[in-house]
C-alpha cells in the first residue's frame, strides 16, 4: 500500500498524511521499550540477567530483520527518491528519525569493519520482494521457490529469519550484514538527498518536530563512508556547501553558549547541550576531513604546487569561500578558550584540536596557491593562539599522549611547534601543563618524529637558560591597557565569563550603578583603553545592518552566525571570538554600556553573549553604530541606504 502511493503525482494531503503516519508507526515500534521477559523462577539470577540481555537484542534485531525481509529498505529508498517533489519534503523529518532508530545502539566502527569484509569478499546481499539472497546464505532459489506467490515468499523469508535467530542467539552477524548492505544503499541513493533537504527543514523557526542532532548525527556517522566506499568527488558536490558549514558554525556557537549557561544553572540539565556541542564539533571535523581528502594539493612535475581536483571544479570554489570564512577560523579559538574539562569529555577536546589542525593545513596549502586569493593573514590568525589559556588546552590533551591516536598527537605537536618555534613564543610553553608530558615523552623514549624532538630540545634549552635569568625576562612587561600586544599576561587577572554569569545570577548585581548616558559611557571606556572592544561592538552592529539590507545575499558564508540568525529571524549573538573581546565583557562599565543599549537583557539573570534583537531595523543598527564614532571607510554597504533614527531603549527579546 505504501509503495503504491509513493510515486503518485500529485498526492493528496490525506495520502501524504497516511504515509507519514505509517512511517511514524514504524519509528515508534523501533524506538519502543523492549518487551518484558518471563523467567523460570528456578533459573539463577545471573543466568536471568544474561538471558535478558540476549533476549533484548533478539527482539530489536528481529524487528529490524523482519522489516528488511519485507523490503522496507527498498521502500525507504523510494521515499527518499521522491523527496524531490515539493509536497513530499515533510517526509524528510520522519525518514531520518526512522533511519536513526534502525541504527540505534550500533557502533559506526562495527559497520565500517563489516563493510570492509563485504568489499573484500565481494558479497552482495539484499532483502527484495522476490525473496532473493536471506543474509546468511548465498544459495540461489530453486525453481519451486520462484513459482511461489509473493505472500508465500514473504512467509518463507520470515520463517528463515526466525530459524536463524534461534540458531544464532545474538544474531549480530546477521544484523551487521543487513545494516552494512543498507549503509551502501543509503549512501548511494539517499544520503545526499536527505542532506539537501534537512538543513532547509531545520531553518524553519516553527519546525519543532526535528532535532538538529539528526543532521549532526548523519554527518558524523555517514560522511566518513564516502571515501571508504570509493565515491567520486562529485558525489559530495551538493552536500559540502557553504550553507551547510554556515549552519554548523551557528550550531556550535549556540551550543557553546548553552553549555556555559546550563553548567551554572542547577535547574537545567547540561548533558543535551554538551552532546550537541560535541556532535557539532565532530560534524565540522568530518566536513573538513572530507574536503581535505577530495581536494588534495599535489606536487607537479615542474616542482610547483598545483591544485588537483580530479576533474572537478567545486572543491576549488568551496575552498575559495572557506578562505573568506573568518568565523570558521575563529570558532576554534572560542571552543578552546571555553573548554571545560569538568563538564566536557577529553574526546571533545581531541576533536576540537584535530578539526582545527585539518583546517589550518587546508588553509596553509591553499594560501600558497596562485589560484586562490586569500583575504586574511595566516600569521596574524596563528598569533591569536599565542595565549597561556589556549596553549594550556593543548598541554591538557598531551597528557594522554600514550593512548592518543596519531592524529591527535600530531595536531598537538604541530600547534606547539608553531607557537614555540615559528612564532617565537617558547616562553608560553614553559608552564607545567606543557613541560610535564613533554618530560615523560623524553624519559620514556616515546616514538615521535624529528620535528617534535627539535621542539622538545629547544624548549628544554630555553627553560634551562631561563632558570638563571630574572623572571621578568621570561614574561613580557604587564600593562593596564587592553590594547597592548601583551594582553595575554592579563588573562589570569580577569574574571572568566562563566564566573561573570554566576556573579550576575547572585543577589549582588554590580550593574545597578549608573554611569551616565551611552555617549558619556563610550567616552569613558575610550579613555580607559577599550578602543578595540568598542570597535568590536560597532563592527558587529554594522555587519548586522548589512545583513538586514541583504548585502550578503549569496555570500552569507562571510558572516555565518549573523546571516543564519537573520534568515531564521532570531536574535544575533555578538560572539567574543578572541580573548581581547572577552576581556571587554569582564568590565562592569563595558557590560553596563551593552545593557543600556539593549544588547544585554535587563531583566534576565544569565547571559553569555550580548545579542542584537531580531526586530531591530537596519536604521536602528546604524544609529547605534554611529554613537561609537566615525563609520569606517571599508563598511560593506552604501551609507545612503540607511538613516539615523530615534533609538529604542532597553528592548525585550
Amino acid at each position: 500500500m505504501i509503495s503504491f502511493f509513493i510515486f503518485q503525482q500529485p498526492l493528496s494531503s490525506n495520502k501524504i498524511e497516511f504515509l507519514n503516519v505509517s512511517l511514524l508507526l514504524i519509528r515508534n515500534i523501533l524506538e519502543a521499550t523492549e518487551r518484558s521477559v518471563e523467567f523460570d523462577p528456578q533459573m539463577p539470577s545471573y543466568s536471568q540477567s544474561h538471558s535478558y540481555e540476549i533476549d533484548q537484542r533478539l527482539q530489536q534485531n528481529e524487528i529490524v530483520l523482519n522489516l528488511f525481509a519485507q523490503g522496507f529498505d527498498n521502500l525507504l529508498m523510494d521515499m527518499m527518491a521522491s523527496l524531490a517533489y515539493p509536497e513530499k519534503d515533510e517526509w524528510v523529518v520522519t525518514i531520518i528519525q526512522v533511519i536513526a532508530a534502525i541504527y540505534r545502539n550500533r557502533r559506526v566502527e562495527d559497520i565500517e569493519a563489516h563493510l570492509r569484509k563485504m568489499r573484500e569478499s565481494n558479497a552482495v546481499v539484499s532483502f527484495d520482494n522476490d525473496g532473493k539472497n536471506i543474509p546468511w546464505s548465498n544459495s540461489t532459489n530453486s525453481d519451486d521457490q520462484q513459482k511461489m506467490t509473493n505472500e508465500q515468499r514473504w512467509k518463507t523469508n520470515i520463517r528463515n529469519l526466525r530459524n536463524s535467530l534461534k540458531k544464532h542467539l545474538s544474531n549480530e552477524r546477521a544484523i551487521s550484514h543487513v545494516l552494512a548492505k543498507f549503509t551502501i544503499d543509503f549512501m548511494q541513493n539517499g544520503f545526499c538527498i536527505i542532506l539537501k533537504q534537512l538543513p532547509q527543514q531545520l531553518k524553519k523557526k516553527d519546525n519543532h518536530l526535528i532535532d538538529m542532532s539528526h543532521l549532526l548525527w548523519l554527518l558524523v556517522n555517514f560522511l566518513p563512508f564516502t571515501f571508504q566506499l570509493g565515491q567520486k568527488p562529485n558525489f559530495l558536490k551538493d552536500v559540502l556547501t557553504t550553507d551547510l558549514m554556515c549552519y554548523l558554525v551557528w550550531v556550535v556557537v549556540q551550543e557553546t553558549e548553552n553549555v556555559q549557561l546550563n553548567s551554572i544553572n542547577a535547574d537545567t540539565d547540561s548533558k543535551p547541550s554538551i552532546r550537541r556541542l560535541h556532535l557539532g564539533v565532530r560534524a565540522v571535523f568530518e566536513y573538513l576531513q572530507a574536503l581535505e581528502k577530495y581536494s588534495q594539493i599535489q606536487e607537479s612535475g615542474g616542482g610547483k604546487n598545483n591544485f588537483s581536483q580530479c576533474g572537478e571544479e567545486w572543491p576549488f570554489q568551496l575552498l575559495q569561500k572557506l578562505l573568506a570564512m573568518d568565523e570558521l577560523r575563529q570558532l576554534f579559538l572560542l571552543l578552546l578558550h571555553h573548554f571545560s574539562k569538568e563538564i566536557q569529555s577529553d574526546q571533545c577536546l581531541f576533536d576540537i584540536i584535530c578539526a582545527n589542525h585539518v583546517l589550518l593545513l587546508t588553509l596553509e596549502r591553499a594560501v600558497r596557491q596562485p589560484e586562490y586569493s586569500a583575504s586574511f593573514d595566516l600569521n596574524h590568525h596563528m598569533n591569536q593562539f599565542c595565549t597561556k589559556t589556549i596553549v594550556a588546552r593543548y598541554g591538557s590533551a598531551l597528557e594522554e599522549f600514550r593512548t592518543n591516536d596519531y592524529l591527535v598527537n600530531e595536531s598537538i605537536f604541530t600547534m606547539l611547534r608553531r607557537v614555540g618555534c615559528e612564532l617565537g613564543r617558547l616562553d608560553l610553553l614553559c608552564q607545567p601543563i606543557i613541560l610535564r608530558p613533554l618530560s615523560k615523552i623524553w624519559e620514556e623514549d616515546f616514538e615521535i618524529c624529528d620535528d617534535w624532538h627539535d621542539l622538545i630540545e629547544r624548549l628544554v634549552r630555553k627553560f634551562t637558560e631561563d632558570l638563571f635569568n630574572d623572571w621578568e625576562k621570561v614574561c613580557p612587561p604587564t600593562s593596564k591597557s587592553p590594547d597592548k600586544e601583551s594582553f595575554h599576561v592579563m588573562e589570569s587577572d580577569q574574571l572568566p565569563l562563566d564566573t561573570l554569569a554566576e556573579e550576575i545570577a547572585s543577589d549582588h548585581d554590580p550593574l545597578t550603578e549608573t554611569y551616565g548616558d551611552i555617549k558619556s559611557l563610550i567616552f569613558e571606556l575610550t579613555s580607559a583603553g577599550f578602543n578595540k572592544q568598542l570597535s568590536w561592538i560597532q563592527s558587529s552592529l554594522l555587519t548586522a545592518c548589512a545583513a538586514r539590507l541583504g548585502i550578503y545575499a549569496g555570500q552569507e558564508f562571510r558572516y555565518a552566525v549573523c546571516c543564519s540568525c537573520v534568515a531564521m529571524k532570531m536574535s544575533s549573538p555578538i560572539v567574543p571570538w578572541t580573548e581581547l573581546e572577552a576581556f571587554g565583557l569582564r568590565s562592569e562599565r563595558f557590560r553596563y554600556l551593552l545593557q543600556l543599549m539593549g544588547l544585554i537583557p535587563q531583566f534576565t539573570q544569565l547571559f553569555f553573549y550580548p545579542k542584537i534583537p531580531s526586530e531591530w531595523s537596519a536604521d536602528i543598527l546604524f544609529s547605534f553604530a554611529v554613537l561609537f564614532g566615525p563609520i569606517p571607510d571599508h563598511v560593506d554597504f552604501d551609507l545612503t541606504l540607511v538613516k539615523i533614527v530615534n533609538l529604542p531603549m532597553l528592548p525585550h527579546f
